[in-house]
C-alpha cells in the first residue's frame, strides 16, 4: 500500500490548527479523531469559553478535575516554582500567585477570592501532545501538528530526513520534537511579568525546542519574561531543551 499525504486545518483554541499526516492508506478517520480531541481539550482548558472546566473552578472549593486539567496544572505549578513565578497561570485574576493554587488528589483549590486561570501559555502545547497520542493510536506516526507558534513533529515523512520547520528565519529538520515561539518584538507590552504585574517591554522573540510540545510551549512563555541568565538556570531542569533568542 502506497504512502498517502493528508492535510487538515480547522479553527480551535483561538487559532488555526493544522495537521499534516502520512499514512499507508487513508488517514481521514485519524484526522477526524484528532480534530475531536482538540475540540474536547478546548472545552476543558480555554478561558474564553464561559462553561469551560477552568472557568467552573470556584475559590475556596476543592474541585475534582479531569486528568487533562490536572496534568497541565501539575506541570504549570512546578514550572512556576522553578521560574520564581515568571510563569503563572493565575495571572488572569485579581488575586495573582501560583502559590495560592493548591493541588490535591486530582483536586484543585483556588485559595484566594478573585483567582482566575489562564492556560494560554501552555494549553496548546499540551493539546498537541494529546493529539499526537490519538494519531499514533490510529497508526499515524508520520505527522506535523501546528497550532499557531507551537509545532510538534512525529516521524519523518517518507524518504525525508525530517520535517522542515521554520522559526525566526531558521529552518530545521525535525523528527519527534517540538518547537514553540513566544514573541514580544512587534507588540512590546502585551506580555505581563506575573512577578511584578508589569508589562514586558523588551523587544525579543524566544523559541524553545524540546522533546514534547507542552514543555516547549510553557518554557517559551517563561523564557520570554526571564533574562538570559535566569532562563539558562531554568532550562537546566529540563532535558534536551534548546533556546533560540532574537
Amino acid at each position: 500500500m502506497e504512502w498517502r499525504k493528508t492535510n487538515s486545518s480547522f479553527p480551535c483554541m483561538g487559532t488555526l490548527m493544522r495537521i499534516t499526516a502520512w499514512k499507508r492508506g487513508d488517514a481521514t478517520e485519524a484526522l477526524v479523531a484528532a480534530k475531536r480531541r482538540f475540540e474536547a481539550l478546548d472545552a476543558r482548558l480555554s478561558h474564553y469559553k464561559p462553561d469551560s472546566e477552568i472557568n467552573r473552578l470556584k475559590p475556596g472549593v476543592a474541585t475534582l478535575v479531569s486528568r487533562e486539567l490536572f496534568d497541565v496544572l501539575t506541570f504549570a505549578s512546578r514550572l512556576s516554582l522553578l521560574s520564581g513565578g515568571a510563569f503563572d497561570v493565575t495571572v488572569r485574576g485579581k488575586s495573582v500567585g501560583y502559590q495560592y493554587m493548591a493541588l490535591g488528589n486530582r483536586t484543585v483549590t483556588l485559595t484566594k477570592e478573585g483567582m482566575l486561570l489562564d492556560l494560554g501559555g501552555i494549553a496548546k502545547g499540551f493539546a498537541n501532545d494529546e493529539v499526537a497520542k490519538v494519531l499514533r493510536e490510529a497508526g499515524v506516526k508520520r505527522f506535523l501538528i501546528a497550532s499557531s507558534g507551537d509545532v510538534l513533529t512525529g516521524d519523518a515523512p517518507p524518504g525525508e530526513a525530517g520535517w522542515v520547520v521554520e522559526f525566526q528565519g531558521i529552518q530545521r529538520r525535525m523528527t519527534r520534537r517540538a518547537v514553540s515561539t513566544s514573541g514580544n518584538t512587534y507588540q512590546p507590552g502585551h506580555v505581563l511579568d506575573p512577578r511584578r504585574m508589569e508589562k514586558v517591554l523588551k523587544q525579543e522573540t524566544v523559541s524553545v525546542l524540546a522533546p514534547d510540545s507542552m514543555t516547549a510551549d510553557a518554557l517559551a512563555t517563561a523564557c520570554l519574561i526571564l533574562d538570559p541568565l535566569e532562563r539558562a538556570q531554568l532550562t537546566k531542569s529540563y532535558k534536551d531543551v534548546e533556546v533560540v533568542s532574537a
